[in-house]
Formats: C-alpha cells, sequence, structure tokens
C-alpha cells in the first residue's frame, strides 16, 4: 500500500503544472566596504556575491573631497558592471540605492563621475545584502 501511494504521489508530482514557489527573501547581513580614487570622468566597478536572495542597501559614506557621483549598482558581464540601476548621490548616512536581490549570484556596484568632478576624490561605498 506504500508503494502505491509513493507511486501516485510521484505520478501526480509529475502532471502538476504549478511552478515552484519563489524563494523567500531574507533580511540582508552580509556588510562589505569598498573604498577607491575615482578619476575625473572616471568609472570603477567593485564586484561581490550575493548568497540568497535579500534585501541590498548601497551608501555613498564619503566622497573627499566633497562632490556628487554616480553610483549604481547591476550585474557582471564579462569585465563590465552592468548598471541596472543608478543615482547621482552626495555621501551621507542614509542608503541612497536598495532593493531586492531576487537571485543568488554576482553583482557589482559602480561609481563614476557625474561630470562635476575637477579633481580625483576618494570614497567609501557602504553595502549590505544577503
Amino acid at each position: 500500500m506504500r508503494w502505491v501511494m509513493l507511486g501516485t504521489a510521484l505520478l501526480a508530482g509529475a502532471c502538476s503544472t504549478s511552478t515552484p514557489a519563489a524563494p523567500t527573501p531574507v533580511a540582508p547581513t552580509i556588510v562589505q566596504s569598498f573604498t577607491g580614487t575615482l578619476t575625473v570622468l572616471g568609472t570603477n566597478q567593485h564586484p561581490f556575491t550575493v548568497v540568497q536572495p535579500g534585501g541590498l542597501k548601497v551608501t555613498l559614506s564619503s566622497v573627499d573631497p566633497t562632490a556628487p557621483v554616480t553610483i549604481g549598482i547591476g550585474s557582471i558581464s564579462g569585465p563590465t558592471c552592468l548598471v541596472l540601476s543608478s543615482v547621482v548621490a552626495a555621501p551621507g548616512a542614509t542608503p541612497q540605492l536598495s532593493g531586492t536581490a531576487t537571485v543568488a549570484g554576482n553583482f557589482c556596484v559602480a561609481v563614476s563621475d557625474a561630470g562635476t568632478l575637477v579633481q580625483p576624490v576618494n570614497y567609501t561605498i557602504d553595502l549590505i545584502h544577503s
């Protein structure tokens, strides 16, 4: 009887048209900081790995000397960061970009001259993800 029930359960599962449930996003707990020097008209990218779907927050915490720059988040394609979302931001304590990584994988944060730099600047970007 047990084999008949197991066989029926497998058969019912094989005929099902429902899709598997998407993973439930988790709260971000992995903290990373990226620092660098951004040149006039330059772009720097910093790769990171999302271990499981969940929240994501990007904070441009410092730029010295102070100037607005573009920060973006995206996916990695070869050696390039394909920016999916970006914003021109001044440094601050509140995340300038936030959202949810819906899949695990390799991603990147980019920082670029927003057309305002007259000299190189040093920056720090704080990232929290899952």
